[in-house]
């Protein structure tokens, strides 16, 4: 062991005879309290954005996939898209996207809302969880409302409540639906439980009705003729009417630009297919001969199910959202695009990263009160050992040595002021993560109590950053012991 480290132990311990002991203990005292701080504004800041963002991602997912065309009508679900996502690293989930804008009606108000929809590979853990009466709607039966528990309350609804939903199709197409009210949920966002319900995507997808639909009407013509007359519905990405086409016909039977066609000469081994749309939202309907019923058409169920709004992707993690959306991007069209949460939700995310530079402010004034405390204490405990550094000096210590001593001494208070810190900080944390004793408005806060969240690698870094930058300040106190001169402390004594 070094002159210097024996020196400051030394001064350690005769502090117990020295009137610095007061100043010692003030100087660590402040030091705790600092780290205290430190530690509980950490970890509520960290636990704070944690909460909110977990809130967030309960309503959006961490990367939204869709058409870049604002006005574009949808995209097509395709399996083998969603079988690609969820083989793309990082992937925890894929689902598919239904959202349109809507207005809930009731016999006392109106509520203009966000209408998401609910199929089989929706993710609702969030949603689930923070059911207070009923249930979700029944995406298979195509049933029933959710709505949050701040709009229930406003719009003065319960479960087996009756509404009446308005789904914005276009500017001047808005179509009604009466539902009723199967869950009522609250997660603690107030904004989205307000602006957010849910149904099952099946009612979204026949009130858009963005794919194409093919019917066949089979009328008499004449006294014994019979024709099938083929109908259609939708329209396609450029909102235009869609139109049919006949095909399977014998080659005698002209078919083109017909809708009509007569039936009672027809072959009874012939199929007639009614085609309407093209691609993957093409719809076909048919008309067969069956030997006891006769001609017989197909009721179609149409292709307007096989349009989404895009696909919500999970990460395995939060923090991975910039990475994945840029792994994303190489297996989807070109005039698509992938969103991450904080893009589609910025003054959310912004106002969760301002919640940094407090931690910064509080560090940084941790920071400077150490050093003021520990400059104080410091320069007293050199007045009081002028007669100790100038014999030290008399006997062949140069300022070097000197000043690094009380550099030790000053340190192993820092260190002491650390410990008692981190105990205090750590145990409040605890207490507060266990019992929540300090409540919240979740109106407010979206909380109901202060969370917590102690991110262990962070804090241990961040407090070295400051027990380094605390010692490196002793250095100007320390350098006025320099000025002591053996000479005169010797006279002095």
């Amino acid at each position: 062991m070094n002159v210097e480290r024996l020196v400051a132990r030394r001064m350690a311990r005769s502090n117990r005879e020295l009137n610095s002991r007061p100043v010692v203990r003030i100087a660590t005292s402040g030091v705790a309290l600092g780290v205290a701080l430190m530690i509980l504004a950490s970890a509520v800041v960290q636990g704070f954005q944690h909460e909110v963002k977990n809130l967030v991602v309960g309503f959006d997912s961490h990367v939204q996939i869709a058409a870049s065309d604002p006005g574009a009508r949808g995209v097509v679900a395709s399996a083998g898209l969603i079988d690609t996502l969820r083989n793309v690293e990082g992937v925890a989930h894929v689902a598919m996207r239904h959202e349109r804008a809507g207005i809930v009606e009731t016999s006392e108000a109106l509520q203009g809302v966000v209408i998401r929809g609910i199929d089989s590979t929706s993710m609702l853990s969030r949603i689930e969880g923070g059911l207070l009466r009923g249930q979700l709607p029944d995406f298979e039966s195509g049933e029933g409302i959710a709505v949050g528990a701040p709009l229930a309350a406003k719009l003065n609804l319960d479960t087996s409540a009756r509404l009446t939903l308005y789904v914005v199709v276009g500017p001047d197409d808005i179509r009604p639906r009466p539902l009723r009210v199967s869950g009522v949920y609250e997660t603690g966002l107030l904004e989205f439980d307000t602006r957010h319900v849910w149904v099952p995507a099946s009612l979204l997808q026949d009130a858009a009705a963005r794919g194409a639909e093919g019917q066949v009407v089979l009328e008499a013509a004449g006294t014994d003729g019979l024709r099938a007359v083929g109908q259609s519905f939708g329209r396609d990405e450029r909102g235009a009417p869609w139109t049919g086409r006949w095909e399977g016909l014998p080659a005698d039977r002209p078919s083109r630009g017909r809708r009509t066609i007569a039936l009672q000469d027809l072959p009874t081994d012939v199929t007639p297919l009614w085609i309407v749309g093209q691609g993957a939202l093409a719809d076909t309907a048919r008309v067969s001969w069956d030997a006891v019923e006769g001609w017989q058409a197909d009721v179609s169920q149409g292709s307007h199910r096989k349009v989404i709004d895009g696909y919500d992707v999970w990460a395995e993690s939060l923090d991975g959202m910039a990475e994945l959306q840029e792994r994303i991007f190489p297996h989807i069209p070109y005039d698509w695009q992938a969103t991450r949460l904080d893009q589609q939700h910025p003054e959310m995310f912004s106002w969760l990263g301002m919640l940094d530079l407090n931690v910064d402010v509080i560090v940084g004034l941790m920071v400077l009160i150490s050093i003021i405390n520990m400059t104080s204490a410091l320069l007293i405990i050199i007045l009081e050992r002028r007669s100790q550094i100038g014999l030290l000096k008399a006997l062949g210590m140069n300022d070097g040595a000197v000043i690094r001593a009380f550099l030790w001494h000053a340190a192993r208070i820092l260190g002491t002021g650390f410990v008692w810190g981190n105990v205090a900080g750590l145990a409040l944390v605890w207490i507060q993560a266990t019992w929540h004793v300090v409540p919240l408005n979740p109106e407010a806060y979206y909380v109901n109590a202060v969370p917590i969240l102690v991110d262990v690698p962070k804090l241990v870094g961040l407090e070295f950053v400051a027990f380094g930058l605390c010692v490196v300040a002793m250095v100007l106190p320390a350098l006025w012991s320099t000025r002591i001169r053996p000479a005169l402390t010797m006279r002095m004594t």
